[in-house]
């Protein structure tokens, strides 16, 4: 199993979603440390999974880039993802 590392920045604007990066994988393990809330989502799907800070999540993707992240509060303030962790066979 490789493992790759992402770090992910979140719009400048605040209010558009943020995609990770092309790493094709078969699971992506995200934990929010960015000191606030965040929400995801797959693609274009309406629904969204909020994380808060010090929680995590393991996403079923076959690419990084198919999850979509922004601030809950849309606040123009850039956070950064430090512990993304895409797995691949």
């Amino acid at each position: 199993m490789k493992s790759y590392f992402l770090n992910p920045q979140s719009d400048a604007d605040g209010t558009q979603w943020t995609a990770l990066g092309d790493v094709k994988c078969n699971s992506l393990t995200v934990v929010n440390n960015t000191g606030t809330e965040l929400e995801f989502k797959i693609g274009s799907d309406a629904g969204v999974l909020r994380l808060k800070d010090g929680q995590g999540y393991q996403f079923s993707v076959l690419n990084a880039s198919e999850l979509k992240f922004r601030r809950v509060d849309q606040s123009n303030t850039q956070v950064t993802l430090y512990t993304v962790e895409a797995e691949a066979l």
